[in-house]
């Protein structure tokens, strides 16, 4: 079982590329109300962009639906622009566009550059190194390291444990997930394996596809209360999604502009696999965030296995479903969220972070391991 570390860092830096490369199909952002007032056109080129971005993000994100929460963010402004007046480089402004957002928190939400998406695929190829992967071998390497692959399984058949470690949501193009999973669940049947370990400390997300194909193995998705979605219509987003614009029109008809709108839940008609009658444990890291954070989220408040681990990152109630553009004035360029996601357990939608069911030391592999296997293995 040969996993090549570059495979991990082709990932990383094809994603980091391939941003890059589509920056230049993104919206431009522009309002022809805010570029014709003198303000806009006596700026410099990084205020004029800054003007736009904080209209963009009031008119656009869900948090500023309200207007109480909207002049709150235009009384930020006067500082933002002072700053720009002796920023002197594009990575400089987006740095400066990022903290006016840090209250937010929205991870999904923020402005880059090429030249700081370029330094970050270098730090990831240090973070690879210095880890010391090259490949990985069971026999040599912890099970625990975070492995270059997108996923990956091995079987302890002594203490009837199955280890997935699923590291993004994502497709592997030379093993698609459906077919690992089948054959994965097809050996676990083969060796009588009554617990299923799910990693996903490594994983920062992805696409939420992939984390219902999982589910579908181990869950009725028939009795799953789900998240609930709400989306804010605004001229940006219209600009990607055109065909909103009569929902758009009729939402705001009846008295709804300053409300989010909910998504209609689509029809699940699938038929869905045999489900795997064992434990399920998952592992929840400080990286783990994004669709992997709804996986554990969906988990916590359907009541459905035992999350052992760290305090997550991430929020289990979030924004997402993001639109890119990009300045007309600077090279900087992001992605703003149109949408809230509210966890299913509505009475704890404000909560900030997840705990765990049971506190792991995760920098400790060999004891973690061996807690893993004392509390959930069996002979």
């Amino acid at each position: 079982m040969k996993k090549i570390l570059f495979m991990l860092l082709f990932l990383i830096a094809g994603w980091y590329t391939s941003l890059a490369q589509n920056a230049n199909n993104y919206q431009v952002l522009d309002d022809s109300a805010y570029q014709t007032k003198a303000e806009y056109q006596n700026a410099n080129k990084y205020q004029k962009d800054a003007i736009l971005f904080m209209d963009m993000v009031a008119d656009t994100h869900p948090y500023f639906v309200k207007a109480e929460r909207r002049t709150e963010w235009f009384a930020k402004k006067a500082a933002l622009l002072e700053k720009c007046k002796t920023i002197e480089t594009d990575e400089a402004l987006a740095d400066a566009l990022n903290e006016v957002l840090g209250k937010l928190k929205d991870k999904h939400t923020q402005v880059t550059t090429n030249q700081q998406l370029r330094e970050a695929t270098m730090a990831a190829r240090k973070k690879l190194r210095d880890s010391g992967i090259t490949s990985f071998n069971p026999d040599k390497e912890h099970i625990m390291r975070p492995h270059a692959t997108v996923y990956d399984y091995q079987l302890f058949p002594e203490q009837h444990i199955c280890y997935l470690q699923f590291n993004k949501c994502a497709e592997n193009p030379a093993d698609p997930f459906v077919s690992f999973l089948n054959r994965m669940f097809a050996e676990m049947e083969q060796e009588n394996i009554k617990t299923l370990v799910v990693d996903v400390q490594y994983n920062s997300g992805g696409n939420d596809l992939y984390c219902s194909q999982l589910m579908e193995h181990l869950y009725p998705f028939s009795q799953l209360k789900n998240f609930a979605a709400f989306a804010r219509f605004s001229d940006f987003m219209l600009k990607y999604y055109p065909n909103s614009a009569g929902i758009k029109k009729d939402w705001e008809r009846t008295g709804h502009q300053e409300e989010l709108y909910p998504m209609p839940t689509p029809n699940a008609d699938y038929q869905q696999p045999e489900l795997f009658k064992g434990q399920v444990v998952f592992v929840m890291g400080p990286e783990t965030f994004s669709s992997a954070g709804n996986l554990l989220t969906l988990v916590r408040d359907n009541h459905l296995s035992t999350i052992i681990g760290t305090t997550s990152t991430f929020g289990p109630s979030h924004y997402g479903n993001v639109i890119p553009f990009r300045f007309p004035n600077t090279s900087v360029w992001g992605t703003v969220s149109i949408q809230f996601f509210e966890r299913p357990d509505k009475a704890k939608s404000d909560e900030p972070f997840m705990q765990p069911d049971i506190e792991v030391n995760l920098d400790d592999k060999d004891a973690a391991w061996q807690f893993i296997i004392e509390k959930f293995g069996t002979k």
